[in-house]
Formats: C-alpha cells, structure tokens, sequence
C-alpha cells in the first residue's frame, strides 16, 4: 500500500477563516483522510489518526461542528491489508457539545450525531476488530459512554451499540467485551438512566448476547448485566445468548437485570410511577417475564439452575411479588 502523510492544511475544509475556530489533524500511514467542516465560533477540532511505529491504515475522520462545541478524534493500530480501517463521523450542532472517539486495531466505526440542544457529551472507546457505535442525542445536557472490546474475525460487525436519546439530562453507559454482542439504549424524556454492562465484569468475556432498554419519561433507571459465571477455559460457562428486555413509562421506575450463565431471558414491562422490578438468573435457560401496570409494584425474581421459568402479572397499585426458584 502507498504510504501518504499528509499536513493539517491540506486536510481542513473550512476550518480557518471563522472566529476562534481551530482544528489540528495529524496522520501518519496508508490513505488516510480527515474532513473538519466548522462554521460560527469557538470551535475546536482535534483528530490524530497513526502514531510513529504503530501506523495507521486506511482511516477516516469527518468531523462537522456548527457551534461553539469540541471534538477529538484518535485512532491507532491499523493492520497491513485491511480495505477500510477504523472511521469516525461526528456532527455537532448546537453550543457545549463534546465528543471523544478512540478507536485501536482495526475496521472499528463510530457514528456520533448531536445535533441539537446544547451541552451534550458522548464518548465512544473501541479496541478490537468490527466494533460499531451509534449514538444519537437529541436535546440538551445528555451523556452518552459506549466502551466496546473484543475481535470476531472474519465476522462484521462484532460488538454492535446503538444509543438513542431525546430529551434533557439522560444518562446512558454501555460496556460490551469480547465478541457479538448488541445493546440498543432508547430514552425518552429527562433525567433516565440507562446501563449495560455484558460479559464486562468477567474475564472469560461473552458472546451474543442481547441487551434492549426503552425508557419515556422522568426519572427512570435501568440497569443490566450479563456475564459468565466462570472462566470459559475452566468450565466452558462465559457468558452466551442471554436476552434482556426492558421498558419503562412513565416516572422513577426501575428495573434490574442480572444474568450469570448462558441462554436466559427476561422481559420486563413497567407502566406507571415508582415501579421496581429485580431480576437475577444463573445457571442456564432460565426465563423471566414481568409486567407491571399501575404504581408502586415491586416484582423481585430469582430462579438459578437450569430451564426454570416465571411469569408475573400485577395490575393496580401496591402489589408485591417475590419469586425464587433453585
């Protein structure tokens, strides 16, 4: 492959000549391109893309800022060979906005779209191979983290997040290791928390497993984890094909997942206000469905072993429901 460097000036379209703009590009490597579109004031671009003795192949960064917002782009570690290597789109809209992506190794991609409001943050970290990111947030003051690692080879994509927010002061974290794992974050409204954390907590790492959280309101919190119970070269038990689903409307619900083994599912639907529902599966093919319709339910499930299942249906107010199977 032909070897390019190429300088900051020839890289930037339309960085100079706007008020208190600036964008600084740096590259190193095999075809590397960057595009820094900024217009209006006080904005500041950086992207990096290949360090001396660790070049860069094939990347490509597009950064477009309207507004007084910043933006950093870093990405290393490309692999002799690769036909596209990591890229990075970022568009900013709007005044306060910050957006950090870093991506290590290779075929990494990271779409970051805010474009409206003022003051959102997103932060996207891959390492790996065919990692994906989506995030989109729309309104003021929300917070996205997406940190994905792991290499599928020859499969595209690997780990796969999609983080979508509207509204104002939404918090979103997703965390994914290892290979094939989704998580799809929608929010709705102000101040939902949503976290995911897959195979993250457990060195043997996890594979296909699939976490969905859908929030519209005030107030909620959801929260999932999925990962093995032991490490895959002791026992054969990381973290595989788990499913978690969670809605939530209305305002300050929450709803807990926690998934240890392999094969399990849960589904929990809440409606109302000050809703709880807590559920904690181990072993394998477990299967949990909750829903909840009213206010002040609390539904709190334990199943460990193997093909246990429950089913648990409350409607009005101030129900109570404990399960535990072993």
């Amino acid at each position: 492959m032909r070897k390019v460097v190429l300088s900051a000036a020839a890289l930037m379209f339309g960085a100079i000549g706007f008020a208190q703009s600036t964008s600084t590009v740096g590259q190193e490597g095999n075809d590397n391109d960057a595009s820094v579109n900024q217009s209006a004031g006080a904005n500041t671009s950086t992207v990096t893309q290949g360090v001396v003795g660790d070049l860069g192949y094939s990347n490509v960064a597009i950064i477009t800022q309207v507004g007084s917002s910043t933006s950093t782009v870093e990405q290393f570690d490309g692999r002799d060979g690769e036909n596209e290597n990591n890229k990075a789109t970022v568009t900013q809209v709007g005044d306060g906005h910050m957006s950090l992506v870093e991506q290590l190794d290779d075929d990494n991609i990271a779409e970051v779209d805010q474009n409206s409001g003022d003051g959102n943050d997103s932060d996207v970290y891959q390492i790996g191979s065919s990692n994906w990111t989506d995030v989109d947030q729309e309104g003021s003051g929300n917070i996205s983290d997406v940190d994905q690692s792991g290499d599928a080879g020859d499969i595209e994509p690997n780990n796969e997040a999609k983080v979508l927010q509207q509204g104002d002061l939404n918090e979103s974290a997703v965390v994914q290791d290892n290979t094939l794992n989704f998580a799809d974050v929608h929010q709705i409204g102000t101040s939902n928390i949503a976290n995911v954390e897959q195979a993250n907590i457990n060195p043997a790492g996890g594979t296909e497993n699939y976490a969905e959280i859908d929030q519209d309101g005030m107030g909620n919190d959801a929260s999932v984890v999925q990962a093995g119970q032991y490490a895959q070269g002791s026992l054969g038990l990381g973290s595989y094909y788990n499913e978690s689903y969670q809605t939530q409307l209305g305002n300050d619900n929450d709803a807990v997942v926690r998934q240890e083994g392999s094969g399990h599912l849960v589904n929990q639907f809440q409606d109302g206000n000050n809703n709880f529902a807590d559920d904690i599966q181990k072993g394998s093919a477990q299967t949990s469905d909750v829903y909840q319709l009213g206010n002040n339910n609390s539904s709190t499930t334990y199943q460990n072993g193997y093909g246990h299942n429950s089913d648990v249906d409350q409607f009005g107010n101030g129900n109570i429901s404990n399960v535990i199977q072993n």
